[in-house]
């Protein structure tokens, strides 16, 4: 079988491949004309670079494996693909979770007004049309409660929060780390206006984009925070910002957004009450090994003939 790859891996992260598909030939390169035409007749792929085209070119492509979680970007040439396509469900996890509390602590503890005070050379403890608030006894609701969105259920009944959450499908219910759990995601209106935050994390889908759209976004608590790292899509923006504005939403923390990088002209940079990161919310110093150990691993159950961890449902979308 011919194993092509074009994600970006270390000499040593190479050569773990190569001994562990011994007698199969291993293609590595990050030259676009040289992957498309190996893909024509490859087996096995590592996909980095050009994903889109080699999942339209490889039509004898058995497996192919997708490093990030999500995969939006290329669901159309995934859903037309015959191969079994895995991605990274699950390695980001932990720093996806502990950037929603990053970004959460930071705006109910006013820690972007502080920073500004410190760079102005400023010991003041007032702040203008905001206060210092704490998470004790508030309510965080979960719009999709995949395997993010358990780890940062987990971190906030730890922070002694009621957690809530809207999932698409019913399957393992008992085992969710919640308060409530709302089915489907007509269940949605039902959550929002209970919750002091909202923290999203489902995956881009055409059923999710602008889920949360301007009704949505208003039958939301007055003096709510919003917290978003899962994709831009899933909010209408433009609305976002009528509600900041307003004062309705109090708060928002953005680690993604519609149309990235952020436009210069968007307001969202100006806005007090917001804090934006530029999509870093699964990155860690661990996160690249994390990311080779799973295909790795999903090497190994492939030759082998046993099940692939991560399988992607490609008529759900993730």
């Amino acid at each position: 079988m011919k194993i092509l790859i074009t994600h970006d891996l270390t000499p040593q992260q190479l050569e773990q491949v190569r001994l562990t598909a011994r007698g199969h030939l291993i293609v590595y390169t990050q030259e676009r004309d040289l992957a498309l035409n190996e893909a024509k007749d490859t087996d096995i792929a590592l996909l980095g670079s050009f994903a889109r085209e080699i999942l339209e070119l490889a039509t004898n492509l058995k497996w192919a494996h997708i490093p990030w979680a999500g995969i939006d970007s290329v669901l159309e040439p995934i859903r037309k693909s015959p191969a079994t396509i895995t991605c990274g469900k699950g390695v980001f996890d932990a720093p996806m979770a502990d950037h929603v509390f990053a970004l959460l602590l930071a705006l109910t503890r006013q820690i972007q007004t502080f920073v500004r005070y410190q760079i102005a050379g400023i010991w003041k403890r007032e702040i203008p049309n905001a206060q210092l608030t704490d998470l004790w006894g508030k309510t965080m609701g979960i719009v999709g409660l995949g395997s993010i969105g358990r780890e940062v259920a987990k971190r906030a009944l730890s922070f002694g929060m009621r957690v809530l959450a809207v999932k698409r499908q019913p399957a393992a219910i008992s085992e969710e780390p919640v308060d409530g759990l709302f089915l489907g995601y007509e269940g949605l209106r039902l959550m929002l206006p209970e919750c002091d935050v909202v923290v999203i994390t489902a995956a881009l889908t055409p059923q999710t984009r602008y889920l949360l759209a301007r009704n949505e976004l208003a039958s939301m608590k007055k003096g709510s925070i919003l917290i978003n790292v899962a994709r831009g899509g899933i909010i209408d923006e433009n609305a976002l910002v009528e509600l900041l504005q307003l004062g309705h939403i109090a708060g928002a923390g953005l680690d993604v957004f519609e149309d990235e990088p952020l436009s210069h002209d968007s307001p969202l940079w100006r806005m007090p009450n917001v804090i934006i990161t530029p999509h870093v919310g699964g990155v860690s110093e661990r996160t690249r090994q994390r990311v080779f150990e799973r295909f790795l691993e999903n090497l190994r159950k492939f030759l082998s003939g046993e099940p692939l961890i991560g399988v992607v449902d490609k008529e759900a979308g993730y």
